[in-house]
């Protein structure tokens, strides 16, 4: 009877935890600019990871973007020395309770140099462009 009671109450407790994120804007994510990512009914502090990968059999764990949150969002700043590749962010909290962003890919775009002429001298310039292009998560 104690087992049955006991199975029923973790059941509930996994029933009761709807953990979600409530942003479904997973594209134009650029390194080293700030990115908002939001969640809802988390069953208390969050966990976000960063994971990379195409599918869920191949992801890699990138490491802990933040942990034991408390609130329903985090601005997150990517690293700008994160590479070209498919990506996702892991929300756990304290039940248990685990869910994936939607995957996005980090693209490396680089410009054209701009050339600016001085009367002494010539000098060239470049920079550098990341853009996101948003994929749906994929289950295998």
């Amino acid at each position: 009877m104690r087992l049955a009671t006991l199975l029923t109450a973790t059941a509930l407790t996994a029933v009761a935890s709807s953990l979600r994120f409530t942003n479904a804007n997973f594209y134009n994510i650029t390194p080293g600019v700030p990115f908002n990512i939001t969640w809802a009914d988390a069953s208390g502090p969050v966990t976000l990871s960063l994971y990379k990968g195409a599918t869920t059999a191949l992801l890699e764990d990138i490491g802990t973007i933040a942990d034991r949150l408390s609130g329903t969002n985090y601005v997150w700043t990517p690293n700008a020395t994160l590479l070209r590749d498919i990506y996702n962010i892991h929300y756990t909290d304290s039940s248990g309770a685990e869910i994936n962003s939607f995957q996005f890919e980090l693209v490396l775009a680089p410009t054209t140099a701009a050339a600016t002429a001085t009367s002494t001298s010539a000098k060239a310039s470049s920079t550098t462009q990341y853009t996101a292009t948003w994929i749906w998560p994929t289950y295998v």
